[in-house]
């Protein structure tokens, strides 16, 4: 009984208080709306991973008129969003770690950037393109964002099928450089410079150190082929080490030989397994 007799004194010192200060309590109301409000839509987005990217260019398809609530409830697609740039492979959201629980109005947008591996030009455009066959950008325009040793380390492609006539060729063509490179580098121990398509298998490589063109059959469904004709190239550099200058190009697209075509000879000469 004494609790709501006190209660009941209470609201009535805070009723006549608003009766006598009518703006003060109007205008106080109005501060809490406002507070309110804004705790409901104002978020702090961050932004992690970019390294070739700028930030404007990832903010340009974010929902950043959203509240935080949204975002809550619509993090799938807005990783969508963020992966549809060719230059990102991957894309997170997540709530920013608060002292015990996450914060609701703070996110984390995390994103992993495409490596780009290889230049070519495909249907009559000169293309840069990531190490798992995504077409970046193109080569001809602005390279912001590229660094100079970025530049240097892509690897020319030469003989790309046509994207517009032969799409599945195509990637099937950049699966099987990326794959042989990874193999060549490591038999070889000479990374690769250039690579041009020959035939329906094969590939002719340019070694760094290497003046001439070396021939691999690289089939897609036996990656072992390469690696093995990859031991043979390195056993013939190390046994004609002598002669490398004059040489012109090494052929070992065979199963138990390979081909060596000298500068001063008319006739290739067998080199046997």
């Amino acid at each position: 009984m004494r609790v709501l007799f006190t209660s009941l004194i209470a609201s009535s010192v805070l009723l006549i208080h608003v009766l006598d200060n009518p703006s003060r309590f109007f205008d106080g109301w109005g501060d809490v709306k406002q507070r309110a409000v804004r705790f409901l839509n104002e978020k702090e987005v961050r932004i992690e991973g970019l390294k070739v990217l700028s930030r404007t260019e990832v903010e340009r398809v974010l929902p950043m008129s959203k509240s935080p609530g949204w975002w809550l409830l619509n993090e799938t697609s807005i990783k969508a969003k963020v992966v549809e740039n060719p230059w990102i492979k991957g894309a997170n959201v997540e709530n920013c770690s608060g002292m015990f629980l996450p914060r609701y109005s703070c996110f984390i947008v995390s994103v992993e950037e495409r490596r780009p591996r290889f230049v070519a030009s495909v249907d009559n455009e000169r293309w840069i393109i990531g190490e798992d066959g995504t077409f970046i950008m193109p080569a001809s325009g602005s390279l912001e964002g590229l660094s100079q040793h970025s530049l240097a380390s892509l690897v020319p492609l030469q003989g790309l099928a046509s994207r517009a006539t032969a799409a599945e060729r195509t990637k099937a063509q950049l699966a099987t450089a990326q794959n042989s490179i990874e193999v060549l580098e490591k038999t070889v121990q000479l990374p690769v410079r250039a690579i041009r398509f020959e035939g329906r298998n094969d590939i002719a490589v340019m070694f760094d150190r290497i003046a001439f063109p070396v021939v691999f059959s690289a089939p897609s469904d036996i990656p072992s082929t390469v690696e093995d004709q990859g031991r043979r190239f390195r056993a013939l550099v190390l046994q004609m080490k002598d002669r490398l200058g004059e040489i012109e190009k090494v052929d070992l697209a065979f199963a138990k030989v390979g081909v060596v075509k000298f500068r001063a000879s008319p006739d290739p000469v067998p080199v046997k397994k």
